[in-house]
């Protein structure tokens, strides 16, 4: 029984040794998107510029090609980004990264978006007033 278990996920179309070389030897495609990250009230001046990033990176992964990210529940979530290059998230003034994606913040989330070719990545600090 175990021999027939061990040939039946053998010989799965998951399990071929193809697949794991492709996997392997074939980097992800790279592909050009559009950065902005403004410091807003840290008064560090703001960065344009295009990058390429691995085709479906995360927004956190390609922030990571530019600056220095410190990572941790800034709100919710230990996967956030709570600082960019120094710069981090301050409750008590009120200041928080936010990110946009196509000029949206609708779904946009650091550590579950995927990032395609042209995307435009925006990163805001700002002080929330309210």
């Amino acid at each position: 029984m175990t021999y027939f278990l061990l040939l039946l996920f053998l010989a799965s179309p998951q399990v071929t040794a193809s697949h794991y070389l492709s996997t392997a030897l074939v980097p992800p495609r790279q592909v050009p998107i559009t950065v902005r990250i403004d410091f807003g009230p840290a008064g560090k001046p703001t960065i344009d510029r295009e990058i390429q990033i691995p085709e479906r990176a995360t927004p956190k992964q390609a922030l990571k090609e530019i600056f220095p990210v410190t990572e941790g529940a800034a709100c919710c979530d230990p996967a956030e980004v709570k600082g960019i290059d120094g710069v981090t998230v301050d409750p008590m003034a009120n200041r928080w990264w936010r990110l946009k994606i196509n000029g949206t913040t609708k779904n946009a989330s650091p550590h579950k978006s995927r990032l395609k070719a042209g995307d435009r990545m925006e990163w805001e600090y700002f002080e929330d007033l309210q």
